[in-house]
């Protein structure tokens, strides 16, 4: 695996991770306050692109092109959702999800990562002697 697939998942474990823990601070604060439930649930979809692509990155050592496809094309939705939030709530959370992405998205379009997930050609073996009798 080139060293650039490597930091584009770590990133995007990283990335999953931060998601997977602001479920579980959503969680508590529904828990301990009851009051604004239904607003704490409006936010609940803005974890699921990160869990996403998480879920990808472990799907990488298929090498299958149109993983790597699906994966940037997840990480390019998450700054775009971000930004749809900041146009509802007035949030800049965009503004730090769209260099991450940036970056993450650049790391796969480089040379060394598309020619990582180009599946090889087989060649064909050569036919089997028979056995002698």
């Amino acid at each position: 695996m080139p060293l650039s697939v490597r930091v584009a998942r770590n990133l995007i474990w990283l990335q999953a991770t931060l998601a997977l823990l602001g479920i579980v601070l959503l969680i508590l604060e529904l828990v301990l306050d009851s009051n604004d439930v239904l607003e704490n649930l409006l936010y609940a979809p803005f974890y699921l692109p990160p869990i996403l692509v998480g879920w990808l990155a472990n799907q990488w050592r298929t090498r299958r092109p149109r993983i790597r496809h699906a994966t940037i094309a997840v990480q390019v939705a998450i700054p775009l959702l971000d930004f749809v939030h900041f146009l509802v709530e007035g949030t800049f959370e965009w503004v730090l999800t769209a260099p991450w992405t940036a970056l993450i998205v650049t790391l796969l379009l480089l040379p060394p990562a598309r020619t990582w997930f180009t599946p090889t050609l087989r060649t064909p073996g050569t036919p089997s002697q028979p056995a002698p009798l």
